[in-house]
């Protein structure tokens, strides 16, 4: 038996008595094929757990500074885990992702591309389903919520829950347009999810710190649609100007 099949083995009985894990949605993943799990991101207990509930093996990506401990990063490497650097695109890091795809893995991410401080999800960084329709993968919105130990003191209740695919247009390409609206659909299905799992006494902090969410994102999105037109404004008045110097010109 290999390392991560023990793991695999032995990890779910361990979530259970510790973590009092409930898992739903299993059969929502496909058993063969090109698979990515794509999930809210809140703790460093995230990739564990998910790994451990999807009963195919998974492959993650994990920040390059996880690996600086020889050991530590002996045991990551061999649960399915590479590194990526972080703060612009690791085409190696890109180039294994795709590769896992390509052989009919399961690659999982967290489009959030951090965790959240507030435990509220987060926008789908823009290249973040790049992998997934490049290889025309089936995508997975999974939601995770009480694995965040900082807010779940004492013995917590780890939630999981892998929704159905997403439905989406392999054929859009990469493009920012498509890969923004794909991140958009995500970001709405994940907090459907999430709905589904916050126990009783949490939703009512939860329903909070989404609203605080989408309001900065919609606060965020008139800014950029601010910035576009303005820019779109000045390189309007620039031709026109080039314009009337040539014809001044002549």
């Amino acid at each position: 038996m290999s390392f991560y099949g023990f793991c695999h083995l032995t990890f779910p009985w361990i979530f259970k008595v510790w973590l009092r894990w409930e898992i739903q949605g299993t059969e929502n993943i496909p058993k063969e094929g090109r698979v990515v799990l794509a999930a809210n991101h809140i703790s460093l207990l995230d990739p564990p757990t998910i790994g451990a509930a999807c009963p195919r093996p998974v492959n993650f990506m994990a920040k390059e500074e996880l690996f600086s401990n020889p050991v530590f990063g002996f045991i990551i490497r061999h649960l399915g885990v590479f590194p990526v650097k972080r703060g612009g695109a690791d085409r190696e890091a890109i180039k294994t992702g795709l590769g896992v795809l390509k052989r009919g893995g399961i690659l999982a991410i967290f489009p959030e591309g951090t965790r959240s401080k507030t435990g509220a999800l987060g926008r789908a960084g823009g290249g973040a389903f790049m992998m997934a329709v490049k290889t025309k993968s089936v995508i997975i919105p999974t939601a995770i919520w009480g694995s965040d130990l900082k807010r779940h003191s004492g013995w917590p209740k780890v939630r999981i829950l892998f929704g159905k695919p997403l439905e989406y247009d392999a054929k859009g390409g990469i493009g920012r347009d498509n890969l923004e609206k794909l991140g958009a659909v995500w970001r709405e299905r994940v907090i459907e999810l999430q709905r589904q799992i916050v126990p009783p006494e949490e939703r009512e902090h939860f329903e909070a710190i989404t609203a605080a969410a989408e309001k900065a994102e919609a606060a965020r999105r008139k800014r950029l649609a601010e910035r576009e037109a303005k820019a779109a404004e000045q390189a309007a008045a620039a031709k026109a100007d080039d314009v009337e110097a040539k014809s001044s010109g002549k």
